[in-house]
């Protein structure tokens, strides 16, 4: 299934491709977009074809930080009402968590959470891929990080600073790019999906526009126009693999404890989208292998055990029958399609 995201989330884009000497239109159509979209707030596209344009318009203008570019071209009001509740929420930490919790209504397609490290001090604001997942889809993350450190700093006003981030990939510009958009040490490669940084009692800091009224309106509209139960059951399903893969506990009984559900209401609901739970590990797989094959710096002994294969040869006999070749040979396929960095 496709998932479909608001054309408010490129919003910027013909400004940018402009100022960079391109044409919009034409990357647009190249991409699969509907140029009109842009025009309408309620419009949506494909995010497929969202992560494809982004990459394309990178490669396309030789602009290889396009993502975190479209970010500062971006502000908290692509966000829709969801921007409503977070502007007017008690705190730092009260806006985020409204953040994640409605999120899926300006895209189900992308994941937020604020996960607090007592020990530390600080807190990790996680951004991740859920669905219709690209092995290229570095801009695409990088853009979310960007306007995630813009939303931060936003409602903080000046109080908050972002200690660190981490991205998935290897990097997609000079690293000097990455300090100059990001005012924070990036680390790349990072096992787990996109994250910053923020000091824990950041959380607290008060929000100045306030307004518990105004907060439970938009909260409100959100819960009665866009109910939670709207998310597909197979993205669910999908996001509990993810996150259970390279645990050893990705099993049938585990994701439906994860659901709060039955394992015989998993088996049926899934079969009620015309696919089986087997199926969906399978796919998991095959989206995870190719994204962490793509990264050579990653053994194949690491990528079997992110997949919860036992032996590396299982994961031999999975890339010849999704891929018809072997892992060693498919990563020197990727690194090619991985466009020369330039120099830092």
């Amino acid at each position: 299934m496709t998932a479909m995201v608001r054309a408010q989330a490129i919003r910027g884009y013909r400004q940018l491709v402009t100022e960079l000497g391109g044409s919009p239109s034409r990357l647009l159509r190249k991409a699969g977009v509907k140029a009109s979209a842009l025009d309408q707030p309620s419009a949506f596209i494909s995010f497929v074809a969202m992560i494809r344009l982004l990459e394309q318009t990178a490669t396309e203008l030789d602009c290889p930080d396009f993502g975190l570019r479209l970010a500062e071209h971006q502000d908290i009001g692509i966000l829709g009402p969801v921007a409503v509740a977070m502007r007017h929420s008690a705190t730092v930490g009260d806006a985020l968590a409204c953040a994640s919790k409605y999120l899926y209504v300006h895209n189900p397609a992308i994941g937020f959470a604020v996960r607090a490290d007592r020990s530390s001090g600080q807190v990790r604001l996680v951004f991740d891929i859920l669905a219709d997942h690209q092995p290229h889809d570095a801009q695409m993350v990088e853009h979310g990080v960007g306007i995630t450190a813009r939303i931060v700093a936003m409602l903080a006003q000046g109080r908050s600073h972002l200690l660190g981030v981490w991205l998935p990939h290897s990097p997609a510009a000079p690293r000097a790019l990455y300090r100059r958009h990001l005012v924070a040490p990036v680390t790349f490669g990072a096992a787990e999906p996109a994250a910053l940084t923020i000091a824990r009692h950041d959380l607290d800091l008060p929000l100045s526009d306030r307004n518990q009224e105004l907060h439970d309106l938009a909260t409100n509209y959100l819960d009665l126009q866009f109910p939670r139960h709207q998310t597909s059951f197979r993205t669910q399903v999908r996001k509990a693999i993810d996150g259970l893969l390279g645990t050893g506990t990705c099993s049938y009984g585990e994701v439906a404890d994860a659901l709060a559900i039955h394992p015989r209401t998993l088996q049926r609901r899934l079969r009620e989208e015309g696919t089986t739970f087997e199926e969906m590990k399978d796919e998991a797989r095959r989206d995870m292998a190719e994204r962490y094959l793509s990264h050579p710096e990653v053994p194949l002994t690491q990528v079997s055990a992110l997949l919860d294969y036992s032996e590396q040869s299982a994961l031999v006999r999975s890339c010849r029958r999704w891929f018809q070749t072997t892992p060693r040979v498919l990563r020197a396929q990727l690194a090619t399609r991985t466009p020369a960095l330039a120099a830092s």
